[in-house]
């Protein structure tokens, strides 16, 4: 019997936030490693524009390494359970975490926790069935390096950025990689605030930006949320002659009319001779913002403006730009959210198995 594990997160639908209905439930699987992890996608959810027109339906999954001869477990927290498989368990922080975000939106936020105890190797299983089980549009995974409040690197999971990329090969719906440089990582920081939250969004073209822009777009429905759009154009580019560079348009008519109605939403075009123009204008952005969006990559562009930024890529799972944002030469406290659109194809990248 031929068998197929990828083919369970097969989904018939478009499970994106592009193609989410904008008044409908945004469904979103948020997985947490560490504590620091839940605070990070909570403060991401708490500026995605929940409203009871809009709401949020959260799903927060703890990841709990299984290290002994336990049996794998998914635990689901609203039915009572509890988990015994070890003493000390270190998941009932981030359950609190996430339903703290609950008790902050009542009326537009619903918040199930669950608990995936399993070996790291396995742990992608859990995290694709959850988010095609709960039908959600996008899964949002905490990024393997952390760096402490004087942004030096504390931290490399390389096991966690294995995960990360099984993941982005057999999930049913869009993902999301969050790369988190907060210096202060308390919940107060979050809720007990009305600064203005600085936003960015790079657009080269394709559906992974694609989708990067209509999440920022959902935020920047929020009065909290100012977002930039920076487009990059390549001097010599042929992109109108491509289908992405029309599909990209229909998106560009809607921020055009989502500008029209606000004033928390600038649009800049940026002429670039090739990459090395494209990372010197990225870098000299990062200093005024909290957060980036980015897309992992621009299938079907082929634009100048990325010309040589993949062959210094030591990160692929993160594409040529969010890559950048993840080094080390970038010590400013602003997180990246790296972002693939679902990808719907009949065969999986993964081998096949013979039972």
């Amino acid at each position: 019997m031929l068998y197929h594990p990828a083919e369970h997160y097969l989904s018939y639908k478009k499970m994106s936030v592009e193609h989410a209905s904008g008044d409908a439930e945004f469904k979103i699987l948020t997985c947490a490693y560490r504590q620091e992890d839940a605070v990070a996608a909570i403060k991401l959810l708490e500026y995605s524009n929940p409203t009871q027109e809009s709401p949020l339906s959260v799903h927060g999954l703890c990841l709990e390494e299984l290290v002994s001869s336990f049996t794998p477990l998914l635990i689901n927290h609203q039915l009572g359970q509890k988990n015994s498989s070890s003493k000390g368990s270190r998941s009932q922080p981030i359950v609190d975490i996430f339903r703290y975000l609950k008790s902050e939106h009542k009326k537009s936020v619903q918040v199930q926790v669950f608990t995936a105890i399993s070996p790291l190797k396995q742990m992608h299983e859990d995290i694709c069935w959850l988010s095609f089980n709960k039908s959600c549009s996008l899964i949002v995974l905490p990024f393997h390096k952390k760096w402490n409040s004087k942004g030096k690197m504390v931290s490399n999971n390389n096991d966690l950025r294995n995960l990360n990329i099984k993941v982005l090969e057999l999930a049913p719906c869009s993902v999301g990689i969050l790369i988190d440089r907060t210096r202060t990582h308390g919940l107060s920081s979050i809720f007990n605030t009305s600064a203005t939250y600085r936003v960015a969004t790079i657009f080269v073209g394709g559906p992974d930006d694609r989708e990067a822009l209509a999440y920022a777009l959902r935020m920047a429905r929020s009065p909290e949320v100012h977002l930039t759009v920076v487009r990059f154009i390549g001097h010599d580019d042929h992109a109108h002659q491509r289908w992405q560079f029309m599909i990209d348009e229909d998106l560009m008519r809607r921020l055009r009319s989502e500008m029209s109605g606000g004033t928390n939403i600038n649009y800049i075009e940026k002429k670039v001779r090739d990459g090395s123009d494209t990372s010197s204008t990225i870098k000299s952005m990062v200093g005024d913002l909290d957060l980036i969006m980015v897309g992992r990559s621009s299938h079907g562009t082929d634009s100048e403006a990325l010309s040589g930024l993949s062959e210094w890529t030591d990160l692929p799972e993160l594409g040529p730009i969010g890559d950048l944002l993840a080094s080390e030469d970038t010590t400013c406290p602003v997180s990246v959210l790296v972002v693939q659109q679902q990808i719907r194809k009949e065969s999986p990248k993964i081998a096949w198995k013979f039972w």
